[in-house]
């Protein structure tokens, strides 16, 4: 639960880290599922903690974010089970909900991804890569909402990519119609990414493929996810492409190239 608290006359966020009800963690457990099943474990939620555990996880994770120079929330009080935290401003959910220019549109989410892939060359990740929990103040792109830590249940480069995803599939319901606009973007910032993360961000898209296929005839959301996912497999294709053939060039040989063949010899058999 957070709620909003004025300190000498600045905004704060009185956070506190009750249980959740019955509801959230049966359908945290259908998506974990769910995410097995579909071979994309770097989208399963990271264990949820609760009260004190949860309070130590967000301040050991932003105190981690600091040091790789992210902007985050400063620690401007505690009690039991609870944080105070400074304002960030804005987020950028509420920012695009309001913008009336696409340029703007795309000024902020270009902004945003320049940020995430600066935190990622730093050695950082988020874990809820969405618009509601990126802000866009008078300071920049800030960071928020870090009681769960995807490092637990996976590996830097996954949970780097998952961000991408989240990222790119959270703000796709901006870019209805424009989802040319949003690969663009995308693809300027993944050149920039390390090549297992863009491997990983392309075997996720290539996982959630069905939804650019037929997620239209499931209705106006899960369209405009089929698509966002198109979107992040096109921004991402021409990078994991050159991870390749730095795969072959550096070794000799390809890693890649291998598993498939002997996937195949394996089927003929």
């Amino acid at each position: 639960m957070v709620q909003r608290l004025s300190l000498g006359g600045s905004a704060a966020w009185l956070k506190r880290y009750d249980p959740d009800g019955w509801l959230r963690p049966a359908l945290v457990r259908l998506w974990n599922g769910l995410a097995r099943r579909l071979g994309v474990d770097a989208l399963r939620s990271p264990p949820r903690h609760v009260g004190e555990r949860a309070k130590e996880v967000e301040a050991r994770r932003l105190e981690a974010l600091r040091a790789c120079g992210a902007p985050v929330p400063r620690i401007l009080g505690e009690g039991p089970r609870s944080l105070i935290l400074s304002d960030m401003g804005p987020t950028l959910a509420h920012r695009l909900k309001r913008l009336e220019s696409a340029n703007d549109a795309d000024m902020l989410v270009r902004q945003t991804a320049h940020a995430i892939g600066r935190l990622h060359r730093r050695g950082g990740y988020l874990g809820q890569a969405f618009a509601r929990n990126i802000t866009v103040g008078d300071q920049g792109v800030g960071f928020i909402d870090f009681e769960e830590d995807p490092s637990e249940i996976m590996s830097l480069a996954q949970a780097q990519a998952r961000d991408w995803v989240m990222f790119t599939t959270g703000v796709g319901i901006y870019y209805t119609g424009r989802m040319d606009v949003l690969t663009g973007l995308i693809r300027d910032e993944a050149h920039e990414v390390e090549p297992q993360v863009a491997r990983e961000v392309q075997r996720i898209a290539g996982r959630l493929g069905f939804l650019e296929r037929t997620g239209r005839l499931l209705g106006r959301r899960m369209g405009v996810l089929g698509a966002a996912v198109g979107a992040m497999r096109k921004g991402f294709a021409s990078v994991a492409i050159a991870a390749l053939l730095l795969d072959v060039l550096s070794d000799g040989d390809c890693d890649v190239l291998i598993a498939v063949v002997d996937a195949v010899r394996q089927a003929a058999i």
